[in-house]
């Protein structure tokens, strides 16, 4: 059943304005998704869809058609083209959106395997760059992302976008307390990687593949002092042109398949 809102003042319009923010994201485990495409993935993935907001103007009897054979059974809103466009976080609206439940798997259930492969990003602020690393580490098949503190919201309107429905498959870890994170990591013999300008040339070391976490550090500054204390070594991306760095998620893509290449081809 679709229920028109024709009023601003409606809870639900209340309510997705507040869920730009962070805190209301971080309090209700809920965010949002729009086009088609990445709805589409959503459902592929057996994402939890809360609700649908639409706008007055799209097509929903043809998606509707051709998507979920119980997508009819989700609540869904139907709104203004003024009202959409107000709520929405695109320059050029799609008219659909989807609110949907975050699913949080325990960390634990990874660091049990005999095997894993997680990345650890160190206050990696910007959104696209967070995306960007989490469709690698999709490409990758690798087990996880776990953000650290400072790091963009890995659930923001911008990062899921960049994500390009990678956030429906990649298990997403946010860790406040680093040092009790890489000392159960320890603990369990995982090899702690860290990337950094000064380490060992990627293409040349011969570490322990069977657990690793792979950190990824700020795009200025690098991965902390303190973390790479913590570090079983550090590996550098042999650079013979002029320029200084790479773009983190740039960097994490070379890192991340560097660390592929070596245990599934090697």
């Amino acid at each position: 059943m679709i229920e028109v809102i024709t009023s601003r003042r409606n809870p639900v319009v209340q309510y997705m304005r507040a869920l730009h923010k962070k805190k209301h994201r971080e309090d209700s485990q809920q965010f949002f998704v729009e086009g088609i495409k990445l709805i589409q993935e959503a459902q592929r993935e057996g994402a939890s869809i809360s609700f649908f907001l639409l706008s007055e103007e799209f097509d929903y009897s043809s998606f509707f058609k051709c998507s979920d054979k119980n997508i009819d059974q989700i609540k869904t809103y139907r709104l203004s083209s003024s009202i959409f466009n107000d709520i929405s976080d695109c320059c050029s609206p799609q008219g659909i959106i989807a609110v949907i439940n975050r699913k949080d798997t325990p960390i634990a259930d990874i660091l049990k395997n005999e095997e894993f492969f997680l990345v650890v990003l160190d206050e990696v602020r910007d959104p696209g760059n967070v995306g960007a690393i989490m469709r690698t580490l999709d490409a990758a098949g690798a087990d996880g992302l776990v953000l650290l503190g400072g790091c963009a919201d890995p659930y923001s309107p911008k990062t899921v976008r960049s994500t390009m429905g990678s956030i429906f498959r990649v298990p997403i870890f946010e860790v406040d307390d680093y040092k009790g994170f890489f000392d159960n990591l320890k603990k369990i013999d995982t090899n702690i990687m860290v990337g950094h300008t000064q380490g060992e040339d990627l293409f040349l070391w011969h570490g322990e593949l069977k657990k690793i976490a792979l950190v990824i550090g700020n795009e200025s500054n690098g991965v902390s002092q303190d973390i790479c204390e913590l570090a079983s070594g550090t590996v550098r991306i042999p650079m013979t042109g002029n320029t200084e760095s790479l773009n983190a998620a740039i960097a994490a893509s070379l890192l991340i398949y560097e660390v592929y290449r070596k245990k599934y081809y090697s």
